[in-house]
C-alpha cells in the first residue's frame, strides 16, 4: 500500500510585511520524511476569484515535474503573500510515491487598491504588443492593474527592463506612484525610461479629415521636436487639441492614447553603443488617434431656475443659433459671462449648468440652462486701511454701495479707479482687495488695504 503523509503550513500576512509561520510535523514513526524532496505533480489554488491555478503555478515559481520540499513551498507562499494581493495565504501539501502535491488556500486582499499603469514612453512596444508579454513574464499581473504596494511593481519593471535588454535597447526603465496632488490618493503607477532622449519628429492623427488633420497639425507645431511621453500628449489633447472639435460642433469628439513610431532606430543604437556616457537620442513620430463623432446642431434651448433675471436678458448673453452647429465653447463662456451678471445682482453663489440633450440619430443637440439662483447677499461693512484719517474719510464718502444694497462685485474695480482721485498727489498706491461672504448673514464684508509705493 503506498504511504499517504501529509503536512500543513499557515502564513499570516500583515501590515508591517513581517510573515509568521506554524507548521505540524509528521509523526515520528513515519518512514517518509517530508523534508526529502518529491517530483511535484499538482498545484491547486482556492479562495482567490482573480486568479488561476495555471497562474498561481507560474507566480509561486514552482515547476511541475520538479523536485519539491517543505522549503520550496514556504518559499512560493512567501512570494505570493509579499505580491500584495492576498491577506491570508495558507498551503497544504501531500507526498505519495507519484509525487507531492500542494494546495494554496488564498485569501483575495479586500483593502488592495489597484492602480492603471500607464507606460509613458516605451516607444518601441505598442501596449497590445507590450501587455501580453508582461503578463507572460509576471503572471499576477493582469488588466493593466497593479497593488499600490508589494513586490509586482518591483516586477513588472524588472520585467521591462528585461524586454529593453533582450532586444539591446538603451535606457533603464524606472517607476512612481501618482498622485493628483502632492499627499492625495494614489490615481496610477507610471514606467518610463530614462537615459534617453526622446523627441516628436511629426504628429499624426488617425481617424480624422482632412479639414481637421489640417486644423490638428496647426496647433501641434509647439510640439515638434519636444519630449514625447504619453501623459503631456493627453493634456495637450484634452486642452488644446478638443477645443478645436467642440467648437464646431463634435460634442463627443474623443482622443485615444498616444502610441509612437521609432523613425531612428539604427541611428540611435549606434549612438548608444558609440558613446554609453551620453543618453541615446530618439525621435519617434507620436499617433493620437481621433473618434470624431457626429456634428450636433442646436434644435432648441429651455431654461430651469430663473427669476431673478428674466429669460429675455439672459437669452441674449447667448450664442446658441438654432439649426446651427454647437460651439460648446463658445456656451461655457456665455455662461460665465451669465454668471457674472448674476454676481451683480447682489447672487454671489448662482449656478449655472448647461445640460446637452443629444440626439444621436438626427445629430442635433438641445440644452438645457439649469439656473441655482442661490440667496441674494447684500453689503455689509467697508473698511479701509493703509491711509490717513482724512483719506479714509473721503474714500468712505465717495463708496456707492450702502449698508444693506445688494452687492455688485463689479463697483470694487469701479472704485479702485477712482479712489486716486482722494488720495494725496505724488504717492502711488496700490491695493489688496477682501471680499468675505458671509454664509450665515448674507453679507459681503468689503477691505480694501491700500499700498503705499
Amino acid at each position: 500500500m503506498k504511504k499517504l503523509l501529509v503536512v500543513a503550513a499557515f502564513l499570516c500576512l500583515f501590515a508591517s510585511s513581517a510573515i509568521v509561520l506554524s507548521q505540524k510535523r509528521p509523526p515520528a514513526q513515519k518512514k517518509s520524511s517530508p523534508a526529502a524532496p518529491h517530483a511535484l505533480i499538482s498545484v491547486k489554488a482556492t479562495g482567490t476569484s482573480r486568479y488561476t491555478d495555471k497562474e498561481i503555478l507560474a507566480a509561486s515559481g514552482l515547476q511541475l515535474g520538479k523536485d519539491a520540499a517543505d522549503a520550496d513551498f514556504q518559499e512560493a507562499a512567501q512570494r505570493l503573500g509579499q505580491s500584495g494581493l492576498f491577506s491570508d495565504v495558507v498551503y497544504t501539501f501531500t507526498y505519495s510515491d507519484q509525487g507531492a502535491k500542494v494546495e494554496f488556500q488564498l485569501t483575495d486582499n479586500p483593502a488592495i487598491k489597484l492602480l492603471p499603469v500607464n507606460f509613458e514612453n516605451l516607444v518601441w512596444f505598442t501596449d497590445a504588443e507590450l501587455l501580453p508579454s508582461l503578463e507572460q513574464r509576471v503572471p499576477l499581473f493582469q488588466h493593466s492593474l497593479l497593488p499600490a504596494s508589494g513586490h509586482l511593481p518591483d516586477e513588472v519593471n524588472a520585467a521591462l527592463q528585461a524586454l529593453l535588454s533582450e532586444k539591446h535597447l538603451p535606457g533603464r526603465v524606472d517607476y512612481l506612484r501618482q498622485s493628483k496632488e502632492r499627499g492625495g490618493d494614489l490615481i496610477g503607477i507610471e514606467y518610463r525610461v530614462e537615459d534617453v532622449r526622446i523627441r516628436i519628429r511629426n504628429l499624426e492623427f488617425p481617424g480624422t479629415s482632412p479639414d481637421q488633420a489640417a486644423f490638428l497639425e496647426k496647433a501641434a507645431r509647439t510640439l515638434q521636436y519636444s519630449e514625447y511621453l504619453r501623459s503631456k500628449l493627453a493634456t495637450v489633447a484634452q486642452y488644446d487639441f478638443l477645443p478645436l472639435y467642440l467648437e464646431r460642433g463634435y460634442l463627443k469628439a474623443s482622443f485615444a492614447a498616444s502610441e509612437a513610431r521609432v523613425v531612428n532606430a539604427s541611428e540611435s543604437a549606434a549612438s548608444a553603443t558609440k558613446d554609453e556616457a551620453s543618453p541615446a537620442e530618439i525621435d519617434v513620430d507620436a499617433i493620437v488617434p481621433v473618434t470624431p463623432g457626429n456634428v450636433y446642431a442646436v434644435s432648441g434651448l429651455t431654461w430651469k431656475g430663473n427669476s431673478a433675471i428674466k429669460i429675455e436678458e439672459a437669452a441674449a448673453l447667448l450664442h446658441l443659433a438654432q439649426g446651427h452647429p454647437a460651439d460648446a465653447i463658445r456656451l461655457g463662456k456665455d455662461v460665465e459671462s451669465l454668471t457674472r451678471l448674476y454676481h451683480t445682482r447682489g447672487y454671489m453663489t448662482a449656478n449655472i449648468t448647461p445640460e446637452p440633450h443629444l440626439d444621436d440619430a438626427a445629430s442635433a443637440v438641445q440644452y438645457t440652462i439649469n439656473i441655482v439662483e442661490g440667496e441674494l447677499y447684500r453689503m455689509g461693512e467697508l473698511e479701509i486701511l493703509g491711509v490717513d484719517s482724512a483719506s479714509r474719510d473721503r474714500l468712505q464718502a465717495a463708496w456707492h454701495l450702502r449698508e444693506g444694497d445688494p452687492y455688485n462685485p463689479d463697483y470694487v474695480k469701479t472704485f479702485e479707479d477712482e479712489a486716486p482721485r482722494f488720495l494725496p498727489r505724488g504717492l502711488q498706491y496700490s491695493t489688496n482687495v477682501n471680499q468675505q461672504l458671509d454664509a450665515k448673514n448674507k453679507v459681503v464684508d468689503v477691505t480694501i488695504r491700500f499700498i503705499t509705493h
